[in-house]
């Protein structure tokens, strides 16, 4: 065989003991000896709402009765208390053994809990993990990756290598904060989702069509809205350590409590840069853009028709608002009166031909708000309009 069923257990528990926080057991531990003869290592994990067995079993044993043996002792001793009030205990049992003798991978029906039993071919390194993990489950690509460590002839750590990666989980990784802390935290960070976070959803679905039309401060402002998303997201995974992500990020999960202070420190100034960009930035060099450009055209060449009346426009101070009402049947064009409410801020400039289509300019001299009246000869047609004049771009 290219590999035992140590070597693989040493492999891949040297990666899942910091990263999922198990420890080791030994074969003569008493608690455990329903099971301990059909297994070769076993680790386990008691703490928190997922408490957890992770057992290895090798050529001659019998992995589906340690998963039952060890579910029996989980559901028996894994239970909620004062502190843990809600407790999913689960199993799984990895079983490293040449193809021709495993057995099938998968869920164990006849637990008393979740459990599974993954497989490793030990000639071929052939890692399966058939059906739904149990609750408190190491990665599969952890397996995987000291399955291919193995094959490609990496050396077998050592005893002491595995000892210290288990002492790292007894390290502090964080400072206790009052649950009603971290509650009040977790809140915030929603509503900040909510607020800012939205906009990068909307942005991500945008982005393919900001990148064909070639606008590069449009598709920057895009893209600072998708990396506030993403770190609003990772925040709160490492934050509420969403698949052990706390204790799996590094820097946040550093045992120095100086590294995790400049990596928190770190992560602020950047949310705090995004923000920023988002909000000052980008709205400001949009904004300019918009109003160098297309906006002294527009605002300075107002046309209002019929299908304005009742509404309101804008006007920039200088510009001119013409006013065409040549909707109205041409029966009512002769006679038509214009006339504005503040001559003062918009001006009647030039009035209809007495025979032509009814049209008039105005002229708009200073910010304030004015009023368009127009009105047929016979008085059957009216037409209003509210314009307000701002300043010149």
């Amino acid at each position: 065989m290219p590999f035992t069923v140590e070597d693989f257990a040493r492999t891949s528990l040297v990666r899942i003991l910091p990263r999922s926080r198990y420890r080791l057991a030994g074969q003569t531990d008493s608690r455990f000896q329903s099971f301990a003869g059909n297994t070769t290592r076993i680790a386990y994990r008691q703490q928190g709402a997922t408490p957890a067995f992770l057992l290895f079993s090798g050529p001659g044993q019998n992995p589906q009765a340690a998963a039952v043996a060890a579910a029996s002792w989980a559901e028996g001793n894994w239970r909620p208390n004062a502190i843990q009030h809600r407790v999913r205990p689960g199993v799984v049992v990895v079983h490293v053994a040449p193809g021709n003798q495993l057995t099938p991978s998968g869920p164990v029906p006849e637990a008393a809990v979740p459990s599974a039993v993954w497989t490793v071919d030990s000639a071929t390194g052939r890692v399966e993990t058939a059906g739904k993990s149990p609750p408190g489950s190491p990665a599969a690509s952890d397996l995987k990756k000291a399955a291919e460590s193995l094959m490609r002839g990496s050396a077998v750590p050592s005893l002491g290598e595995l000892d210290l990666a288990e002492r790292s989980v007894m390290q502090v990784r964080t400072i206790g904060v009052p649950r009603i802390f971290t509650g009040a935290v977790s809140i915030c960070l929603v509503l900040v989702l909510l607020r800012f976070g939205l906009g990068g959803v909307f942005s991500l679905f945008a982005l393919p069509t900001l990148l064909a039309a070639g606008d590069i401060a449009a598709i920057g402002a895009a893209m600072v809205n998708v990396l506030i998303l993403a770190g609003i997201l990772l925040g709160l995974a490492i934050l509420l350590n969403l698949r052990n992500l706390a204790f799996r990020t590094p820097g946040f999960s550093s045992t120095v409590s100086r590294t995790r202070n400049l990596t928190w420190g770190g992560y602020a100034a950047v949310m705090a840069a995004l923000l920023i960009a988002q909000q000052g930035v980008f709205p400001s060099v949009l904004g300019t853009r918009n109003v160098g450009a297309g906006q002294t055209d527009r605002d300075l060449r107002v046309t209002a028709t019929i299908d304005d009346d009742g509404s309101e426009t804008y006007v920039a101070a200088g510009g001119k608002l013409t006013v065409d009402l040549s909707g109205w049947p041409s029966t009512e064009w002769t006679g038509v009166q214009f006339k504005t409410s503040n001559p003062s801020v918009l001006s009647l400039d030039s009035s209809p031909a007495s025979s032509g289509r009814p049209v008039a300019t105005f002229g708009a001299h200073q910010t304030g708000v004015s009023r368009v009246d127009a009105t047929s000869a016979d008085g059957r047609y009216t037409f209003q309009l509210r314009v307000d004049v701002g300043a010149a771009p």
